[in-house]
């Protein structure tokens, strides 16, 4: 059950980053090819980057 869950929260997540790499590209599929996310817990607070690339290349990102 917990290699389902496991599973589960990774099919997640990939869908998650499927839907903002789709967003960012918009009419513009060239341009972005890639999304890479930062997720930092330090026991208090939260933080999340999103870096989009093209050709490896960082060209537009996000956090919160």
């Amino acid at each position: 059950m917990e290699q389902a869950m496991h599973a589960a929260r990774l099919v997640a997540a990939q869908s998650a980053l499927l839907a903002l790499l789709i967003e960012q590209q918009g009419d513009n599929i060239e341009n972005v090819d890639g999304v890479t996310a930062t997720l930092a817990f330090d026991g208090e607070s939260t933080g999340l980057d999103v870096i989009y690339t093209s050709n490896g290349r960082p060209v537009a990102g996000e956090g919160a």
